[in-house]
């Protein structure tokens, strides 16, 4: 059939749009925080907002977001595009976010069946439509688009766009195999919003200066950077509303927005986005382990490790109103009938997880849950090295090189003086040009050799003793440990490791790389939310209150 469903300039757009240690890494997940800015001197109050970009594409998770929340039904169109790609740590970097002549095919394969089950489903339909047509319907297809395309734009429409929607309307007749007229113009005006780039991206077009030679937002786009920061979706009515008024020219009235925004249940979706890339749960999905040794352990047991860790974060920040120390020292769990046994707690477990307190003496927050020990370990054993390195990178955004290709990961055997895991990674990373790296990687990981490999508890390893020892430098700190639960309780209290995962936030919530400007920013953020305890709403709403986050800078134009 040929169509005439414009692309909307898609295309155009989107086209346009054994070493030392230190250096980029290669592992596809969230990596060490390149800090471009660390040796910036910051005067006190004084701030500027990094480089963002004019557009930044939807991800496919705030793609299938916002299609819900526009239509009444999670869809999951974006489980037929090519993945996001992972760039400098998280998949929603707006650098790495370009349209593909594929993913161009998919959005518009997408667009079309999303409409025509829009004007199928009634429930869908009753949701999108605010009138009831009569005659030709032109009416109330307009009164649609006006509603419809402020949710889908995030703003409301231009008179151009509007007539150029209410012309799209007038063509829809014909153009379909079934369907009323009225059905088959306003599916044509669905797929059309769709595929248009103010859909698929985060659209911000104020240029005027103010006195500090920046640019303020409009209330529409402070609107859309708080859902999509705060909810990984499109603004509501009530942030429309806000936007509209003139509430979101203020800190104070973006404040009042963010923490109403936090309160609401849609806030678990950004949380779980953040935190699946920040600790590689991606790992936890499809793990393996030795069936020898670990009986029963299949992809049911995986499963359960991934859905307690989003349960616990999800209970931590929203339902405790946490901060990162309880975040890494909690000593609840979430347990079913496949974790109970990891953990040794009794009682009448079946599928469905379950608020359970756990041995505080061996069980503290995210690290010494069954999902991260197991995610980094071998298929049969322990591995120190896999957790020191995420430890390191992700925990105290230490910048890491990977080892050399060519390099030999096999351990030697256990023989001689060999006797226990600890003993072997020793052994095979002695030699100096090893070194040089686990020595900062592997004291973190012994501290937590009292896990197995799919995380259970262990007194000795093979009837030999386990040494969790450990000593490492953090920041300006020596710290001593002996086990998990005190290397945690240490690390739970550390500035590096607090600003750390501030840091995370920031570039994670901003969709980019660090900037020079930006050193000053997460200065001022650090110092705030020391004095508040850390607390992760809020640093969520501390975000919203930067010039970055209000401002865009002046793009530099090559000569």
């Amino acid at each position: 059939m040929n169509r005439s469903t414009p692309r909307m300039l898609l295309v155009a757009l989107a086209l346009s749009s054994a070493a030392a240690c230190s250096g980029p890494t290669g592992d596809g997940g969230p990596g060490p925080v390149d800090d471009p800015g660390a040796e910036v001197q910051c005067a006190p109050g004084v701030t500027a907002p990094g480089p963002t970009p004019r557009l930044t594409r939807l991800t496919h998770a705030q793609y299938d977001n916002t299609i819900r929340d526009l239509f009444g039904k999670d869809m999951k169109a974006s489980a037929l595009f090519l993945a996001d790609p992972a760039f400098e740590g998280f998949d929603n970097n707006a650098k790495g976010l370009i349209v593909s002549d594929r993913l161009a095919r998919d959005y518009r394969r997408a667009a079309e069946a999303i409409a025509a089950d829009a004007v199928v489903d009634q429930a869908v339909l009753g949701k999108v439509l605010p009138c009831a047509p009569e005659g030709d319907g032109a009416a109330c297809a307009r009164q649609l688009i006006q509603a419809l395309g402020k949710r889908v734009y995030r703003r409301p429409l231009s008179a151009e766009q509007e007539e150029a929607y209410v012309a799209a309307y007038a063509r829809g007749d014909g153009l379909f195999d079934s369907g009323t007229p009225f059905e088959q113009g306003i599916r044509h005006v669905i797929e059309a919003m769709l595929q248009s780039p103010h859909f698929l991206y985060r659209v911000e077009l104020s240029e005027e200066l103010d006195s500090e030679q920046i640019i303020p937002l409009d209330g529409h786009e402070v609107a859309t950077r708080l859902s999509y920061l705060l909810w990984n979706s499109l603004p509501d009515d009530a942030l429309l509303a806000a936007a509209a008024g003139g509430a979101l020219g203020t800190p104070e009235g973006i404040e009042a927005e963010a923490r109403r925004m936090l309160a609401d249940s849609r806030a678990v979706s950004a949380l779980s986005d953040f935190h699946r890339q920040w600790l590689h749960m991606s790992r936890y999905a499809d793990l393996s382990k030795d069936p020898a040794l670990y009986e029963g352990f299949d992809a049911s047991v995986s499963s359960a490790m991934l859905a307690e860790t989003q349960e616990f974060i999800r209970h931590v920040i929203l339902e405790m109103e946490g901060d990162y120390r309880t975040l890494m020292t909690s000593s609840v769990g979430f347990v079913n009938d496949k974790l109970a046994p990891i953990y040794g707690v009794e009682g009448s477990f079946t599928g469905e997880l379950v608020e359970t307190p756990l041995d505080p003496a061996v069980r503290a927050g995210l690290l010494t849950q069954a999902g991260f020990l197991s995610s980094h370990a071998f298929f049969d054993k322990s591995s120190p090295i896999h957790r020191g390195v995420f430890i390191q990178r992700q925990l105290l955004c230490a910048d890491l090189r990977d080892p050399p290709a060519n390099i030999n990961t096999e351990l030697p055997p256990l023989q001689g003086e060999i006797r226990t895991t600890r003993d072997q990674v020793e052994v095979h990373t002695s030699p100096a040009s090893c070194s040089s790296c686990h020595d900062i990687i592997n004291p973190p990981g012994f501290a937590f050799e009292h896990f197995d490999a799919v995380g259970r508890y262990r007194a000795d390893e093979g009837g030999e003793p386990i040494d969790a020892t450990g000593t490492m430098t953090v920041g300006e700190t020596e710290m001593r440990f002996d086990g998990a639960i005190d290397f945690v309780t240490q690390l739970a209290e550390s500035p590096v490791a607090q600003r750390c995962y501030l840091t995370n936030w920031y570039r994670y919530g901003n969709a980019r790389q660090l900037s020079r400007e930006d050193a000053c920013t997460i200065d001022e953020l650090d110092v705030r939310l020391g004095a508040s305890g850390y607390n992760i709403k809020e640093l969520l709403v501390a975000l919203t209150q930067t010039k970055t986050f209000r401002y865009r800078a002046v793009e530099e134009v090559d000569q």
